[in-house]
């Protein structure tokens, strides 16, 4: 059991990590990327499905690899490093998914209509699931 706990924390924080560079780095540089260059809708799909393959990955690795060491050592901090890993996928699929398709249907027109509000709008809901990835990310190695 030592060796599967020995390698779980190294995963889990390496996921958070992968995660949380993900969500800096879309919304701070991606995002002003596409604000400079118009707003095209199909250069956000390109970003937002090659980015969710990474997001979706990392937060079901994160997540699992913290609650296995909470459930193999009730450490407090697993729990809440597992809860905050996978607070990302509700808060997608909640608060997101409206904002994405509409994008996604922008983008298969690539019409520019609505491209730059819709945009800014999926950025400040991209702040959560950013916070997010940093807070777990640092409660993990801290």
């Amino acid at each position: 059991m030592s060796t599967v706990l020995s390698n779980l924390r190294p995963i889990a924080i390496t996921a958070n990590g992968i995660f949380a560079g993900l969500g800096l780095s879309i919304t701070f540089a991606t995002v002003p990327a596409l604000r400079a260059a118009g707003y095209p809708p199909r250069a956000w799909q390109v970003v937002y499905r090659r980015g969710a393959a990474i997001a979706i990955s990392s937060i079901l690795i994160s997540s699992a690899a913290h609650f296995t060491t909470y459930y193999l050592t009730h450490d407090k901090r697993s729990l809440w490093c597992g809860v905050i890993s996978f607070f990302s996928a509700p808060w997608t699929m909640i608060f997101m998914k409206p904002t994405n398709d509409r994008l996604g249907q922008l983008a298969d027109t690539n019409s520019k209509e609505d491209a730059s509000q819709l945009i800014e709008k999926w950025n400040k809901l991209q702040y959560a699931r950013t916070w997010a990835g940093c807070l777990a990310f640092v409660l993990a190695v801290f």
